[in-house]
């Protein structure tokens, strides 16, 4: 028998002798396409095929060849990693000068209750032994191809859909909240319930989800409420509710960070499959960069003190970058907002009011505060 060894954009292609059929499995990219069910018959037979490229978590490939009167043809192939198995995908004695209806569907390595629950981790940011796992995901052609088979060569192309994704997700404190006493008792403690599954975490450790199942199939969602909890007295000092949605054939891996006013989006990355499978950076919350009030926390230069003898009244709105403001007098808003965006504000004598005051860290005053001034301080320590 002589075989010719083609490469078809993901997939392998063989070419065979005479009456024989070839089943040249490939993956085309198409984003919106979406696996199907197919009916399949029983099948009494089975070939070892060696994986080459198809991915390790697909087990056995059953492909089904019926006729106009629903005869099958088809076979049941066992993908081995060991180099012992036949080097294509092959249908013997498929009758010729007949139009035959082709389909396939797989099994997967990765049982289908791989994973749908919450864990506590040590470091929420270290996710790659759960990124590492196989995936659960079954393939199949999202519909049937109908082919003439003649005597001779035959090569049919069938393009395997997964509708099947995977959610990891971690949740952990803000750097704010994850300090401890002198003891090493932490002050608070973050509390993750999804459904009727609650786990906490506190300090630097984190809370973990992992969902890739059976039912983690493309539109399908999960709900988490998160709460920080200050544990001197049990108060929820924080709460946020986050529903995530499964992307078929796609991984996306999320950070959460609780306590932390914004959330910055993060890159995608493409992590192979027949119809490709992504790997997506969700969520990243671990690097705050803006105040609740619009400062800039990271841009911040080299901090010097800016001193004020007497007195300071604002006549206008003013600003005033990388300064600690010191004012030995009073300091008169009439009305205004001050802002330091990266230093502190200590006022010898009486901070009267009026308006606004927006600073990056503590704010001092040592005589009276009057008139009722908006206070914005430690907006970024």
């Amino acid at each position: 028998m002589k075989k010719v060894i083609l490469v078809l954009a993901l997939g392998l292609g063989f070419i065979s002798c005479e009456r024989e059929t070839v089943i040249v499995v490939e993956g085309d990219e198409c984003e919106t396409c979406q696996g199907a069910n197919i009916s399949l018959s029983p099948q009494t037979k089975s070939t070892d095929v060696d994986r080459d490229g198809i991915y390790a978590w697909v087990d056995v490939i059953t492909v089904v060849a019926t006729d106009d009167t629903g005869v099958d043809y088809g076979d049941e192939f066992q993908l081995v990693d060991d180099g012992s198995g036949a080097d294509g995908f092959y249908l013997n004695s498929v009758p010729t000068n007949e139009e035959i209806d082709f389909s396939a569907s797989t099994t997967s390595l990765t049982s289908t209750d791989n994973g749908q629950y919450l864990e506590t981790i040590a470091d929420p940011n270290e996710l790659g032994p759960l990124e590492g796992r196989f995936v659960f995901a079954e393939y199949a052609t999202d519909a049937p191809v109908t082919q003439l088979i003649v005597n001779g060569d035959n090569d049919v192309f069938l393009e395997m859909f997964t509708d099947h994704g995977r959610i990891i997700s971690s949740f952990q404190l803000d750097s704010r909240f994850d300090d401890v006493d002198g003891a090493g008792n932490p002050f608070h403690k973050i509390v993750v319930t999804r459904g009727t599954d609650v786990m906490e975490a506190s300090g630097t450790a984190g809370v973990t989800n992992y969902w890739n199942d059976a039912t983690s199939v493309g539109g399908a969602t999960q709900t988490y409420n998160i709460e920080l909890v200050r544990l001197q007295d049990g108060a929820v000092v924080f709460q946020r509710t986050i529903t995530e949605t499964v992307i078929a054939s796609t991984s996306v891996t999320n950070k959460y960070v609780v306590g932390l006013d914004i959330a910055l989006s993060s890159s995608v990355e493409v992590f192979f499959s027949w119809q490709p499978w992504t790997e997506i950076d969700g969520t990243d919350e671990t690097q705050p960069t803006t105040s609740p009030n619009g400062l800039d926390c990271s841009a911040c230069g080299t901090v010097t003190n800016q001193n004020f003898n007497g007195s300071y009244s604002l006549s206008g709105d003013s600003t005033w970058n990388d300064v600690n403001l010191v004012v030995f007098g009073d300091l008169n808003l009439n009305g205004h907002t001050l802002t330091v965006t990266c230093g502190t504000v200590t006022v010898g004598g009486n901070f009267n009011g009026g308006g606004t005051i927006i600073v990056a860290g503590d704010l001092t005053v040592f005589g009276a505060t009057q008139n009722n001034p908006t206070i914005n301080a430690n907006e970024c320590f």
